[in-house]
């Protein structure tokens, strides 16, 4: 807590203490800043104030930072204080409403600064803001009637300030209202003849008012105020609130609709903002509850409400017209003169509110639904609290604070009425820990949300409630949905029916906020109506809706799958119910990005597959994401993959148990023990067993991977070449270019350049004829390392540039960035750094893009905690990169060394030489000339280890560089 004062004695809180700034220079600087927080003052003006000069000053200022440090900024020409306006009294003054303003008076303004100038600058100003405020609170405390215990106010008021008229004219109100007429009378006359005496002047129209007031013998209160009492534990909703606030009517009436969700808070924030509002409108301050979704009372109707409001109004029943819309033109006719602001809680429709709109004033409705159909109505629409205020909401209720709070608000799903219920079953509960809470909302949370007459689920049953019986069916069915967000084809695939039919019903559940939209096309349920959904849906629909879902995603997964690695084996699949309406993917990007849109929705189809014991769908999934997965989910993949095989125990399906053997092998690739041969080979036994000879080419060829990877190219080659002739046997085209690909590459790493452009050629020509465009652009890249070691320089970057071309195209953007860094390194090596900075700095873009993280540490943190060390090598290694060509070599040795701790965890050896020759560039610039010889040495021995005389040359020159002498001083 932080706070400055300047109306009364200074006062300085920093962290909720008091701290004393001695008197002085110091303190007029200190107000000086204070009047302009966060703004520069310049060092002139500030000599002037404090009578000093400029070495003074400074003096004054290092002494000030003493008790304030870090608050007080030097800046050109002048200092700052680094505080925000609100925690400045002088400041938060004017955005309070009367009679909090009021509060942060302590007496004269300055009064202990010691400053003239300041005080002949601003305290008038300010003690005359003071009067107005203090009679604006008084004007309210008139119109609710307080008239009795306002005289001795008023009359100490008039005796401080004898020629203020409108504290004389409330003094004359107050008295009568009373029936005090004579007393009021003499007032009246009192302040009249100080007026001629002293100014010369007549009394001015509210003395006048006031004075009439009395002769015509009316002495009723001229407001009438039916809000309900504010309450004292508000929280948040600071923005909201100005919002409302600003809504002031220009000679028509000002409509603000405040919508949200059962439980939000609208009504406490829409009376807040009345009793702030009261003494802008002066006569009169009504409220209406229209019964829209109250349990066990009808929704008012418009002409029932207007007798209410006309009544209020003092118009007398006999004179209230019958027909509505007689009864609508006596309301705006009331209404047409009075300064009136109107409160209408609870409305169900425009329908419902349009007649009791008057003609001028300001009107606040309130409405669980969107009045998109309310004209000239500034709507807002309220969201569930922050974890700030809502731990400040159950902290000013339950009267408990603690890092444990915030899994209970979380729990409550930071929804005001959740908040407010947990916090006064807490409060009467002391015994409870906030770890008991936890547990009980863990276990039964709608169950625990429920005090006396109040309770979470009971306001959710009214929304409900009041739905059509096709939006009742959509709204439950879609709480047996795991996922954290859906679109309208998946919702549609629930109930069977057209995406756009769908996407009405979804809309119109939005209108009513019992879903939410947090991005255009994606739905999403707030956490406790997704409890409130599936508690609602019938026990004989359930099982075909949960298939529904898994059907949708298996079939969608399946059709993704089939864009971005054409000519995949096909599996016969467990779908029962044919999406009605699914995405149309009809090209690799568009199957990328619904993947990517989808992925965590996938996951959680998993599980629910599994849980529910749709086993079929359990492993089918996995195995349509395997592709996907490859960019990056290392360990995501291993999860789901091992939910499959677990899956397959169930199921006793051969074919089924080798495929999902298959995968979990594939996914712990990267393991550097027996795990992915156990896996493999148990998955290649299975494959012979039921003849399967395209899944045993593929496991053949995931042998060979694991064993290039390890350095043991014998075998690699054995297993490459084994898998090749079977896939050939097989007949598959695509699954022959993978074969072609993987002998290739073992080629190039035993040193065969001409026989390793020969096969990845036409695994190329094969890839781009089935339009297998991802694949495409692996082998495009693996080409171009090849013609790099060939020395074929203007190849290589021809078939670089081709490889971007086919990433951007399939629209995988960690494939994009990797060759983006191959291609730096490159142009680098081939002296371009204007083209090396340009692929650099892109793959960096792309790298930060994709991981949804723009810090470059935390980017690498995060792909070396996924698991995606192939991804981690390409960023750190780009990075050093960029540092280097920028300059930045401390950065650029730093980046180097994480990228050869991410060559080992990537067992991507074959990277080593490159790094290793930056990292001897590196030292031998920083002088460390030891160091850059023994990084020479180490990447002369990676590159001979890769056959390719080009990178051993490469190596060389390096060290020999590093090794030469230092030339002379």
């Amino acid at each position: 807590m932080r706070s400055f004062g300047l109306l009364g004695p200074l006062e300085v809180v920093l962290d909720g203490r008091h701290v004393h700034v001695p008197p002085g220079k110091r303190r007029v600087v200190l107000a000086a800043l204070l009047l302009r927080p966060g703004q520069v003052v310049p060092v002139d003006e500030l000599v002037d104030l404090a009578g000093c000069s400029r070495n003074a000053l400074q003096t004054a200022v290092g002494r000030l930072r003493e008790v304030l440090p870090s608050l007080v900024l030097t800046r050109p020409g002048g200092y700052l204080l680094d505080v925000r306006p609100d925690e400045v009294d002088v400041h938060r003054f004017d955005h309070l409403e009367p009679r909090e303003a009021l509060a942060l008076w302590r007496g004269r303004p300055f009064a202990d600064i010691g400053s003239d100038a300041l005080e002949r600058d601003h305290v008038p100003a300010l003690t005359e803001k003071y009067l107005t405020t203090l009679e604006a609170r008084i004007e309210a405390d008139l119109a609710r009637g307080g008239h009795e215990r306002l005289v001795p106010e008023l009359r100490s008021l008039t005796r401080q300030h004898p020629v203020r008229e409108r504290l004389w004219a409330q003094l004359v109100v107050a008295l009568h209202r009373c029936d005090r007429q004579t007393e009021a009378l003499q007032a009246y006359d009192d302040i009249r003849g100080r007026l001629a005496e002293e100014l010369g002047l007549d009394p001015g129209r509210d003395l006048q008012r006031a004075h009439q007031q009395v002769l015509t013998a009316d002495n009723r209160p001229r407001a009438r105020n039916d809000l309900p009492g504010d309450i004292a534990d508000f929280a948040g909703r600071t923005e909201d609130l100005d919002e409302i606030l600003a809504a002031v009517p220009s000679g028509c009436v000002a409509i603000t609709a405040i919508d949200g969700m059962a439980g939000i808070g609208k009504t406490t924030i829409a009376v807040r903002a009345a009793h702030r509002l009261a003494a802008r409108f002066p006569d009169a301050q009504l409220f209406v509850d229209l019964h829209s979704h109250t349990a066990g009372v009808e929704p008012r109707t418009p002409s029932d409400a207007l007798m209410a409001l006309l009544t209020a109004l003092g118009v007398p029943a006999q004179s209230i017209p019958d027909g509505l819309d007689a009864r609508a033109a006596r309301w705006r006719a009331e209404m047409a003169h009075r300064k009136a602001l109107v409160v209408l809680d609870n409305a169900g429709s425009a329908a419902q509110v349009r007649p009791l709109l008057p003609g001028a004033g300001l009107v606040l409705v309130t409405s669980r639904r969107r009045l998109v159909d309310l004209d000239a109505a500034h709507t807002i629409s309220l969201d569930v609290l922050s974890e700030e205020d809502s731990l400040k909401l159950l902290a000013s209720i339950a009267r408990r604070t603690g890092e444990d709070c915030r899994e209970v608000v979380r729990l409550c799903g930071h929804l005001p009425l959740a908040v407010r219920i947990v916090g006064a079953r807490w409060r009467t509960r002391p015994a409870w820990s906030a770890q008991d809470l936890v547990r009980r909302l863990s276990e039964q949370r709608l169950a625990e949300l429920i005090a006396g007459e109040r309770s979470v689920a009971g306001a959710f049953a009214l929304s409900y409630q009041q739905l059509t019986a096709e939006q009742q069916r959509l709204f439950r069915l879609l709480g047996l949905h795991t996922g954290q967000d859906w679109d309208a084809h998946l919702a549609a695939a629930v109930i069977g029916t057209t995406r756009a039919e769908a996407e009405r019903l979804l809309d119109e559940l939005l209108d009513a906020h019992l879903v939410q939209q947090k991005e255009n096309g994606r739905y999403r349920f707030h956490d406790l109506l997704a409890d409130h959904a599936k508690a609602c849906v019938e026990p004989e629909e359930t099982e075909e809706a949960v298939l529904r879902i898994l059907d949708y995603y298996l079939h969608v997964a399946s059709t993704a799958e089939l864009r971005i690695a054409p000519g995949s084996p096909q599996i016969a699949s467990a779908v029962r119910y044919l999406p009605f309406d699914p995405p149309p993917l009809t090209t690799p990007r568009q199957a990328v990005a619904w993947l990517d849109t989808e992925r965590r929705n996938l996951r959680a189809a998993v599980y629910l597959a599994a849980y529910r014991g749709h086993y079929a769908h359990a492993w089918q999934l996995p195995h349509h994401l395997a592709h996907y997965l490859l960019r990056g989910y290392g360990r995501e993949r291993i999860e789901l993959q091992s939910v499959a095989l677990a899956a397959t125990h169930q199921l006793g399906d051969l074919k089924a148990r080798a495929e999902a053997l298959k995968g979990l092998g594939s996914a712990y690739m990267n393991r550097n023990d027996d795990t992915p041969f156990k896996h493999l080979h148990e998955a290649l036994d299975l494959m012979r067993q039921i003849g399967d000879v395209r899944g045993e080419a593929s496991v053949f060829g995931l042998l060979g991977i694991i064993a290039r990877e390890r350095n043991d190219l014998d075998n690699a080659q054995e297993y490459f070449d084994r898998g090749l002739e079977l896939m050939r046997s097989a007949g598959a085209p695509t699954g022959e270019a993978r074969a072609l690909h993987n002998v290739g590459v073992m080629y190039a790493l035993r040193g065969d350049n001409d026989r390793a452009i020969s096969h990845l050629e036409s695994a190329l020509a094969l890839m781009e004829a089935h339009g297998d465009v991802n694949r495409a652009a692996m082998a495009l890249q693996d080409i171009s390392f090849v013609h790099y070691h060939l020395s074929n320089d203007d190849d290589c970057v021809a078939y670089l540039e081709r490889s971007l071309a086919a990433y951007q195209e399939v629209g995988d953007w960690r494939g994009e960035a990797t060759a983006r860094s191959d291609f730096a390194h490159t142009a680098l090596e081939f002296g371009m750094p204007g083209k090396a900075l340009e692929m650099a700095r892109a793959a960096a873009e792309l790298y930060r893009t994709g991981m949804g993280v723009t810090d470059d540490d935390e980017v690498l943190q995060t792909m070396k905690d996924m698991g995606d060390h192939y991804a981690e090598l390409g960023h750190s290694f780009v990075l050093a990169i960029l540092a280097e060509i920028e300059g930045r070599l401390a950065d650029a040795v730093r980046y180097g060394e994480w990228c050869l701790a991410a060559v080992e965890r990537s067992q991507r050896r074959w990277a080593g030489d490159r790094v290793l020759g930056q990292m001897c560039r590196l030292h031998l610039a920083l002088g460390d000339r030891d160091t850059a010889v023994r990084y020479g040495e180490r990447a002369v021995r990676a590159a001979e280890r890769l056959r390719q005389p080009r990178a051993v040359a490469v190596a060389e020159r390096i060290l020999a560089k590093a090794q030469s002498p230092a030339p002379p001083a």
